[in-house]
């Protein structure tokens, strides 16, 4: 219940549908993005005769892009090497331009 009240307070919407896993009714936050307070995780609307394989795919990617932000975020933070602080940041924005893509195509 807590974590429900704290998504009310962020300005969250209840929805009237509720988790597959756990049962728990779903929010939607400001960004439009769909969670479950419980699973603390977001929760995708696959459409009726949409792939599911594709959905679990764009999925994976998404998951593996935001691993490598963090990664190379990582490395960034303890650079010194401006030369390479340069590089490591054009590969944060081709991350974020990519996760941005992969994100767009399940909209």
């Amino acid at each position: 219940m807590k974590e429900m009240a704290e998504l009310l307070k962020q300005g969250a919407r209840m929805l009237g549908q509720s988790c597959p896993e756990c049962g728990t009714p779903l929010f939607q936050l400001k960004s439009g993005e769909t969670v479950c307070p419980m699973c603390k995780r977001p929760v995708k609307f696959i459409e009726e005769g949409t792939d599911e394989e594709s959905v679990a795919q764009q999925g994976s990617l998404e998951a593996t892009l935001k691993a490598k932000l963090n990664e190379v975020q990582g490395k960034l933070e303890s650079e010194d090497d401006t030369e390479k602080m340069g590089k490591l940041t054009d590969t944060l924005i081709k991350l974020l331009d990519a996760l941005e893509r992969v994100k767009k195509l399940g909209s």
